[in-house]
């Protein structure tokens, strides 16, 4: 599911009318649950339910989790006195045997405290969302009808759903029968098949349009059902377009859709993956952008990660939720190509390196998860980026046979991260001990950092010696079994433009001798996105005259002077070597340049600083290293042309404000690049200028204002101009440093400064 905000804890009291959560145990499982719920009223529900239980050893009571007022109990037919379904009494059953437990009940919705899981009466429509992000425990089957609720006791269900008059119904299941009573009411009987646990079971209603329609799939055409409000139908349909696609790419990826039909209803308060029910966010349910598909595909996913092979618990959410998120990454994969897919989940690997760990507070195993953290960026995209680097890890035949084998032998079955371990090693025949030791069970990451040499004398001119060294991101846990990917590509001539080798080692570091099919001009780690390092990678070919090339994900630019290959990896491992006298401190992160251009070129390389609490793309991207603007005045550009040399600082000039921008080097030579602040006396370094005008932030943030600072006491007018030379924003009688209002849309605009001493122009980008 998708969360639309952090939540807070929420701890269950007991209540005798109220909240009731029972101690879960092994005494009894619940078999299977007959649910009537008459929401006919709009605001509330009348409720009853016959939940067919089995004794697991013999004890003297068994409990129910609600959120409802029980107005009556029966245990095989006999009355129980009780307001709370703490304690059913059990004597005379036996170990083994079968017994029913009747409730009816009412309640008028219930919502946790963070405002999204629970039962939902909402003027146009009522639903529920089967997992509350501020409770405790998550499970929120109860707040629909008292059971046992927890992630491990599955059970069938039939569904009986009364609805408001002219309104209609979406349930989980199957849809056994409808009919509407002479008062407009809709009447309609549901049924799970499939063991599933409470959570994911669901009913909604509202005045729906419907779509009905059918995906195509490996093993025949499924149901579709889609229902939604004040929508333009060609553009629901639009929104659900790739399901015949992504949906045959899942079932040769992860093994057969397992639940008859797939179905969707939009809500108000966002995603929730319900067996045959869907929730959608209301922004999606209509929409083809990147956000809206991807969280289709995510929910969707699901069916596989988290309702087909559940958690064991929630410490273990990962398993649902990153796994639901790297199926996003396969949809794209089957929607867009391969590609679009490795942009994707490069962007996002850029944006998880940068920011979870401060959006979690720290870096955290993905096993053993706090509750709080349930469900935070590292279960979710940490999670996905271990599921993606595990496909690397095994390789792609290998890693999907054996998820299509754990998905059919542990079919409607629960797994933690111990058994996904022993079971995928198994079925691969690759031991994981080492890679689940640290990228589930530690915390961080691990960075890699490579280099080629020129092997010994004597050895072939093809061959080539690459040394490769780790260090932990977040973590002082060194990875063993380490399987390394890179691409060595030829120099100009050769009939093979590229090869790839792996280097298997154990230990901080390895120096191994590759023989290839050319004389390498250099080669790059992780080229085709295969392991979730603490690096990204971007590859740029370059052709023609001055032209620029953003490369957002390793946040540096380039502009070339001439036609050649180039890679820039951006790492966040701490810079390693000596430091000249003078640097104060360095930031912990460094970029690798490769190429096969000459060191006397003329090409500009840009890399990136943001200031600590600047309102930018790239927000955390230097946090505690440049905590204050004056510091960016003693900011420098540190470089070396390889490991064993000492850094030195470079010249350059800067681009941008004291807020967030780039250093610029006007010959760009292989390498490695670092910030430090430094002593610029004691370095000798001069003090970079600042162009006349500043702009700030740039690029700006709709409804952010805009400070211009320029070297002038006196009042200046300001006027800002479209691409097509149209002024769009005037005003007159500004001063440096005063903050402006321009109202403008989404795009990228010249702005003017004139009075009578100074005229300038500087470009401003309006996201």
């Amino acid at each position: 599911m998708k969360a639309l905000k952090t939540l807070s804890i929420l701890i269950l009291t007991l209540l005798g009318s109220g909240v009731v959560h029972a101690q879960t145990t092994d005494s009894v499982d619940a078999v299977d649950y007959d649910v009537a719920v008459d929401l006919s009223s709009g605001n509330s529900l009348q409720g009853y339910v016959d939940v067919t239980l089995r004794l697991l050893r013999p004890c003297t009571a068994v409990g129910l989790d609600m959120i409802c007022t029980v107005d009556s109990v029966r245990v095989q037919g006999v009355p129980v006195s009780a307001t709370s379904l703490a304690a059913l009494p059990t004597a005379g059953i036996a170990a083994g045997q079968d017994f029913h437990v009747e409730v009816w009940y009412h309640s008028p919705g219930y919502v946790e405290s963070g405002g999204w899981g629970g039962m939902h009466f909402e003027n146009n429509q009522s639903y529920n969302l089967g997992v509350g992000f501020a409770a405790d425990p998550h499970v929120m089957g109860r707040a629909l009808f008292p059971c046992r609720d927890n992630f491990t006791d599955k059970a069938t269900y039939t569904l009986r759903v009364t609805t408001k008059a002219g309104w209609t119904a979406e349930c989980g299941g199957m849809r056994q029968s409808v009919a509407t009573d002479t008062l407009g009411r809709e009447h309609s009987v549901w049924r799970i098949s499939q063991p599933t646990p409470t959570y994911l079971v669901s009913v909604g209603q509202a005045a729906w349009e419907r779509i009905e329609d059918t995906v195509a799939s490996l093993y025949g055409d499924y149901p579709l059902s889609i229902g939604y409000r004040q929508r333009n139908e060609q553009n629901v349909r639009a929104a659900f377009a790739e399901l015949d696609t992504v949906v045959p790419m899942y079932e040769h990826c992860f093994g057969p859709y397992r639940w008859g039909r797939i179905g969707y209803i939009a809500t108000s308060k966002g995603s929730m993956e319900h067996v045959n029910n869907i929730a959608l966010d209301q922004d999606f349910v209509a929409s083809t952008s990147e956000r809206a598909q991807t969280t289709i595909a995510h929910e969707l996913g699901h069916a596989w990660f988290g309702n087909l092979v559940t958690c064991a618990t929630e410490g273990d959410m990962w398993i649902n939720e990153g796994g639901a998120s790297f199926c996003s990454e396969v949809a794209m994969e089957a929607a867009l190509g391969r590609e679009a897919s490795d942009d994707y989940y490069q962007r996002w690997l850029e944006s998880v390196l940068r920011t979870t760990h401060i959006t979690d507070g720290g870096y955290r195993p993905l096993h053993g998860m706090p509750h709080q953290y349930t469900y935070g960026s590292t279960t979710y995209d940490k999670g996905w980026m271990v599921w993606h680097s595990l496909r690397g890890y095994l390789g792609e035949e290998r890693f999907y046979s054996a998820l299509n084998r754990l998905m059919a032998s542990c079919a409607f079955g629960n797994i933690d991260a111990e058994g996904l371990r022993d079971s995928l090693s198994l079925y691969t025949g690759v031991d994981l001990t080492a890679f689940f030791d640290f990228h589930v069970f530690g915390p961080g990451f691990v960075d890699y950092h490579v280099e080629m040499a020129r092997p010994e004398e004597g050895c072939l001119e093809n061959e080539v010696e690459v040394h490769i060294r780790q260090q932990g991101v977040g973590t002082a846990n060194v990875m063993q079994q380490n399987r390394v990917p890179l691409t060595f590509y030829a120099r100009p001539g050769f009939d093979s433009t590229s090869c790839k080798r792996v280097a298997v080692f154990d230990g901080e570091e390895t120096r191994q001798v590759f023989s290839l099919p050319f004389v390498p001009a250099f080669c790059v780690l992780d080229a085709d996105c295969e392991i979730s390092d603490a690096a990204t990678v971007a590859l740029q070919t370059l052709e023609g005259y001055g032209i620029v090339y953003t490369l957002p994900t390793v946040f540096a630019r380039l502009k070339t002077m001439h036609d050649g290959r180039c890679a820039v990896e951006h790492h966040w491992g701490r810079p390693v070597g000596a430091m000249p006298g003078g640097v104060v401190r360095t930031t912990g992160r460094y970029w690798v340049v490769r190429g096969d251009w000459q060191t006397d070129s003329t090409d500009q390389g840009m890399f990136r600083f943001v200031r600590t609490g600047s309102q930018t793309t790239y927000d955390g991207l230097d946090r505690g290293f440049l905590s204050q603007r004056a510091s960016v005045d003693s900011l420098a550009l540190m470089y070396r042309p390889e490991g064993g040399w000492m850094w030195q600082a470079v010249s350059f000039s800067r681009n941008g404000d004291k807020n967030s921008g780039y250093l610029v080097v006007d010959s760009l030579v292989p390498g490695e690049y670092t910030l430090a602040i430094v002593d610029t006396a004691t370095l000798g370094i001069a003090r970079p200028e600042y162009a006349e005008v500043q702009l700030f932030p740039n690029p700006l943030q709709p409804g952010q204002p805009l400070t211009v600072e320029v070297a002038s006491e006196e009042a200046f007018e300001v006027a800002i101009f479209d691409l097509g030379g149209r002024q769009v924003w005037h005003q007159t009688g500004c001063r440096s440093g005063q903050k402006l209002s321009p109202a403008l849309a989404k795009g990228t605009y010249f702005v003017r400064i004139e009075n009578n001493f100074i005229s300038l122009q500087s470009k401003l980008i309006q996201l």
